[in-house]
């Protein structure tokens, strides 16, 4: 099949480059070879011809040289004899066309016939250009159908076009069949075509089709960072971000067949309704090249699938609001119109994948009633069923996605759920009953969730709803069976059996050095993650918090150890945790965070842990509860003795391997025995210890641990014959062990370790060597406790001493507890005290500590010379050492400060600072002037709250014309505020982005929610961003690496990690900060950007700043106060990393300008 599209290719590209020829040898003969040619209203010198070979098509010299190209890239025919690969000539062949398809369209500009004709639109220019083309970045415009040919029939065109638009796809016409051509038809109609409708008629020649690849070729260039010449750089990113087809309709000749060939050099597959050859393995395109007799009504389902094009629902269409607000919204008995499941009825959930052509998307089917059809306060049993077809699906993301419907139905105001799988309870209120909710709106929400959020793996959803009760049971008895069959499928597996493991960092934005590692046979702390879950959550986004760990060497299987998981371990848990062992808890344990369902706890009177669960409140051996004990373990903390972890985890046969497994369980709640009394017997009886539960006490039993212990001697527990367990502690000698060197001393069957003798008598110790060793070490170990104990509050005590001395002027109390000791004669003399040794201390090294990676550096504002208007511009970042520590590294560029003015003044906006400012708060332009002139600011914030549909409603264009203002006012660079507003602010930013292209504006802001339009107009116009995200490390990465997969570059990103005024969460926002520019210093290069804040804002909004000094005497002067507290706040945030602070009062401004300037000194 390749073979004949292969000689139709080339037959088709010779013709095309014969009719080049003619074409241009016609243009030469009226203009001259010096004549400029290009298409109009615009600068891309022949955009498929540029972006492939670099060149600059300015003249018809120029097209002789690019006529040569396209000469030399024509194969020779394939032989009939031989057969071989043939898609490279193809390849070859269909470049060649498109350079002749360039050629004629361009010389058609020059002598005619004119291409934009009649309803022929010709090519885009640079303005339609970049305001479509960041449609196409923002996810806005899907991507675009080039079809060319006619349908059958007027009516066919017509749905296919609607089906099209319908998905918010772009269509480009060009060329015809028997004579009619795709866009005529629709013309016929009365189908309005153009741009605003999306619907694009190119020209009526083949050729034409060149202006959409060359479509593709210009947003590479603008908006993907492609180089002109970088032809696999293109390809690249137009089959990753452009997702366009070719529909071919009707009879395709040798000039279709060579065009098609160019556009698979692009990515973008073929869909043909007639019998064409068929190229189905994938290669250039995301899966099959060219596919054959599809029919019309399901032409457009089957291109997207083909090309791998998702369609995002940004909105559930159902007649409630949806939102994370509504997750928590309850539904009582008496407001509840129809409920389901709750041990009143039977309920499930069941998510099962299907194959692609199993299922049309979007299809709700009802079996059974309907919840209109019943009485109020009524109860139905029900089953969701959903099937998902997907071409990246994978059985293991069934569970994935199935628990997701439990948070995805609750977002629904006026639907309540809870549970999961076959324990599941859900209510309709009758308020959203009354407001058209009804059964299929579970569906609904399903469909256009799913869809939404896992597009990597999601191409298809169709849900059944089932209230007929003997159908529920038909299906409920095999949804249990597969249930059943993923538990097992999960037990199987052993961390021997796979090479990777998988991490979460789910919980470091209040746990910042805490790595979570979760294996097969260790699920993750909290309990909501498996390894199947991790490896799922990954593939479905590969930049999110779950990423693979490989295992690499094993240093120690008993107390698993990995080389590999220590080298992920130690730069994500910020230098702090140089290794774990995984099955152990006096050895180095995994890190806590504050989530684990379980804290387990060494009790040494008992030789034994304990292990309490969340739920329990009351007392344990240890002396603390559940929360204290919490609050001692978590935080990211390494505790020997003291670890979290899952409930299950207490079952796996991993548990406590190197200190002997179950039988060191001593105490357990009995909630925790219940819940896990199955699985834990046949661990018991794997081990041994048949009926060992009744041996572990509980709180019935004994919370005290001389009772504990007191216990376990009556029942004969087996953790009191066991090894001393606090000898697993570690050792230096053994921190790191090969294989090889536990292989002999540890079997990894815990029966196989040498027991005591009946009656918990040890046998005879030879005292060999080893053994004399080891006791002289245990005895000097037991020194040096003894010492450190002795000692440590008279070193404290004087080291305090000296501090108050120095520091208070206050001489410390004489100790008359000691008694003088005489030296015996000829005695050495004693060590000075610690006090008479630190007052000697004069100076000291500092600890100097190596920046992996520099922040990075980014300019903001433009001069002439550079686009822009600006007659100052200002860079920040660049420092390779926290903030002024200049002795370990570098500041090369200082923090900026801004100063903000306002398109409208809020009500909010306190009066303090309103009497500072009076009547400049309403011109903005004269106010950013003096800012600038008489305070000294760097930079002018202008922030658009007047565009907020709730305050003012002012229209993009105003907006623009008042940035345009400030600019004309001032000389600085502008940051451009926004709000939360998502639909206004990208119309507005895209308008601003667009009106001052080329002023490297800094666009404040984009988020995890809303980052792809404005982020496309950033990209498009020379912009730079400001990435927001809610206090939290993760977030603030994740974005960026958003961000940049956009072709957003590094140095166009500014991270502001949102922050508070000082006494409202500072500290927090200060830890956050720090731990950023820690981590990006570090060598990540994703948290690596400069960091922006807003003290100005945060102030504003506290009630210190509007408090009058009658009403709170202490607090003092309210125009003093109102200053020194910005001033307070700006200069913590300035220690925790800031670049860029925008302040709003102007002594404050000023003396924090003056301090950086010191601070730089």
């Amino acid at each position: 099949m390749s073979k004949l599209i292969c000689s139709s290719a080339i037959d088709g590209a010779a013709l095309w480059v014969s009719r080049a020829e003619a074409k241009l040898d016609e243009a030469v003969r009226a203009k001259g070879e010096s004549a400029v040619v290009g298409f109009p209203d615009t600068a891309y010198y022949l955009p498929v011809i540029y972006s492939f070979t670099g060149e600059k098509m300015e003249t018809l010299s120029d097209l002789r040289r690019a006529l040569r190209r396209a000469k030399e890239l024509l194969p020779e025919r394939p032989s009939e004899k031989v057969w071989l690969p043939y898609l490279g000539n193809t390849l070859d062949a269909g470049v060649a066309a498109l350079f002749a398809c360039e050629i004629i369209e361009s010389c058609r500009c020059l002598i005619g016939p004119e291409p934009a004709e009649g309803i022929w639109l010709g090519a885009a220019s640079d303005v339609i250009m970049r305001e479509r083309g960041i449609e196409f970045v923002d996810g806005t415009a899907p991507g675009f159908a080039a079809i060319t040919g006619a349908a059958p029939s007027n009516e066919i065109a017509v749905k296919i076009a609607r089906e099209l638009q319908e998905k918010n796809l772009y269509v480009f016409m060009a060329g015809s069949t028997g004579g009619k051509q795709f866009a005529e038809q629709l013309a016929e109609e009365g189908v309005q075509l153009g741009w605003e409708t999306r619907l694009v008629p190119f020209g009526r020649d083949v050729s034409a089709l060149i202006y959409a690849l060359g479509f593709a070729n210009r947003a590479a260039l603008s908006f993907g960072g492609v180089k002109p010449g970088d032809f696999e750089a293109n390809l690249r990113y137009n089959r990753n971000r452009i997702f366009a087809f070719v529909l071919a309709l009707g009879e395709v000749d040798a000039e279709k067949y060579a065009a098609a060939a160019g556009a698979l050099n692009y990515g973008f597959p073929v869909i043909a309704d007639t019998n064409i050859p068929e190229i189905l393995p994938s290669g250039i395109t995301t899966y099959e090249h060219v596919v054959a007799n599809v029919p019309h009504d399901s032409m457009v389902e089957r291109a997207l699938e083909v090309r791998g094009c998702k369609i995002k629902v940004t909105k559930v269409p159902i007649p409630v609001a949806y939102g994370a607000a509504f997750e928590g919204e309850r539904i009582r008995k008496q407001d509840t119109h129809a409920e389901f499941g709750g041990n009143i009825t039977t309920a499930f959930e069941y998510v099962t994948s299907v194959e692609m052509d199993a299922v049309s998307d979007g299809e709700i089917e009802i079996i059974g009633k309907d919840i209109d059809e019943i009485e109020p306060g009524s109860a139905l049993p029900l089953g969701i069923w959903v099937e998902v077809a997907g071409r990246k699906m994978q059985q293991d993301f069934e569970s994935i996605l199935e628990r997701q419907i439990h948070h995805l139905v609750n977002g629904a105001e006026g639907i309540w759920h809870m549970g999961q799988r076959d324990i599941v309870w859900t209510r309709v209120s009758k308020s959203a009953f009354e407001r058209g909710v009804r059964l299929r709106h579970y569906g609904e929400i399903i469909h256009a969730k799913f869809l939404a959020n896992y597009p990597a793996i999601v191409d298809k959803v169709r849900v059944t709803l089932v209230t007929d009760a003997a159908e529920v049971e038909r299906r409920v008895a095999a949804a249990r069976a597969v249930y059943q069959e993923r538990n097992r499928r999960l037990e199987s597996m052993t961390d021997e059996s796979v090479d990777t493991f998988y991490s979460c960092l789910l919980c470091q934005s209040f746990a910042p050095n805490h790595v979570c590692v979760i294996t097969p046979e260790r699920l993750g702390l909290c309990g909501a993650y498996n390894w199947l879950d991790g490896k799922a959550a990954y593939e479905i986004d590969e930049t999110g918090p779950n990423q693979p760990v490989p295992k690499g060497e094993c240093l120690d299987p008993v107390r698993g150890v990995w080389r590999g998981v220590n080298d992920y371990v130690y730069p994500q848990s910020h230098k702090t945790v140089e290794s774990f062992c995984a099955y152990s808890i006096m050895d180095r344990p995994m890190t806590s965070c504050g989530c684990f369902e379980v804290i387990l706890a060494y009790v040494p009177e008992t030789n034994g842990v304990m292990a309490v669960n969340r739920e329990y409140t009351g007392e344990t051996p240890v002396g603390m509860s559940f929360s204290t004990l919490a609050g001692t373990v978590g935080g990211g903390m390494q505790t020997p003795g003291f670890m979290g972890c899952g409930k299950v985890f207490l079952a796996s046969r991993k548990f406590l391997f190197a200190e002997g497994g179950h039988r060191r369980i001593t105490w357990m709640t009995r909630e925790l025995k219940e819940i896990l009394a199955e699985d834990l017997d046949r661990r018991f009886n794997e081990q041994g210890v048949p009926g060992m539960m009744e041996m572990i006490a509980d709180e019935s039993i004994a919370v005290d641990a001389r009772e504990m212990r007191a216990y376990m001697e009556r029942v004969g527990h087996p953790a009191l014959a066991m090894d001393d367990m606090a000898g697993h502690a570690e050792s230096r000698e053994d921190a790191e062990r090969t294989p090889a060197a536990v292989a002999g001393a540890r079997s990894e069957d815990p029966e196989a370790r040498p027991k005591p003798a009946a009656g918990g008598k040890s046998e005879p110790v030879a005292l060999t060597a080893d053994a004399i060793a080891s006791i002289k070490n245990e005895i000097l170990t037991s020194v040096r406790e003894e010492l450190r104990a002795s000692i440590t509050k008279e070193v404290v005590g004087d080291i305090i001493g000296v501090l108050q001395s120095r520091f208070l002027g206050v001489e410390p109390a004489v100790r008359t507890d000691a008694k003088p000791a005489v030296p015996p004669a000829g005695a050495k003399r004693p060590a000075r005290p610690a006090r008479e040794r630190v007052q000697a201390i004069s100076a000291f090294p500092v600890r100097k500590e190596k920046a992996e990676l520099p922040v990075t550096v980014v300019k903001l504002g433009a001069t002439r010379a550079e686009g822009g208007t600006r007659g100052i511009t200002h860079t920040i970042g660049g420092a390779n050492c926290m903030p002024f520590h200049h002795w370990e590294g570098t500041m090369p560029n200082r923090p900026l400060v801004a100063m903000e003015v306002f398109d409208a003044v809020s009500e909010k906006y306190p009066p303090v600072l309103r009497k500072l400012w009076g009547g400049l708060l309403e011109r903005p332009a004269e106010m950013a002037r003096v800012c600038v002139e008489k305070y000294g600011a760097d930079l002018i914030s202008v922030r658009l709250d007047g565009t907020h549909p709730e305050r003012g409603g002012r229209t993009p264009k105003e907006a623009l014309a008042l940035v345009k203002e400030v600019l004309s006012a001032v000389e600085v660079p502008l940051i451009v505020t926004g709000h939360s507003h998502y639909e206004t602010m990208n119309e507005v930013m895209k308008e601003i982005a667009r009106g001052c292209a080329g002023e490297n504006l800094l666009l404040n802001w984009v988020e995890q929610d809303n980052y792809r339009t404005i982020a496309g107009a950033a990209v498009g116009y020379g912009h730079t961003l400001v990435a927001q995200s809610p206090i939290d490390v993760n977030i603030a990465k994740q974005l960026n690496i958003l961000l940049t997969g956009m072709s957003v570059p590094a140095d166009r990103i500014v991270i502001d990690p949102m922050t508070g005024a000082m006494g409202y969460g500072l500290e927090y926002t200060y830890s956050v900060m720090e731990r950023i520019r820690l981590t990006a210093l570090s060598g990540d290069a994703m948290l690596a950007a400069p960091m922006i804040v807003s003290p100005g804002q945060e102030c504003a909004k506290i009630k210190e700043l509007r408090a009058e000094e009658a009403d709170f005497p202490a607090w003092g002067d309210l125009e003093r106060r109102a200053a020194m507290w910005e001033l307070a706040t700006a200069t913590s945030l300035l220690y925790a990393g800031a670049d860029v602070l925008i302040m709003y009062h102007p002594e404050a401004a000023t003396s924090l300008r003056r301090a950086i300037v010191s601070l730089m000194d």
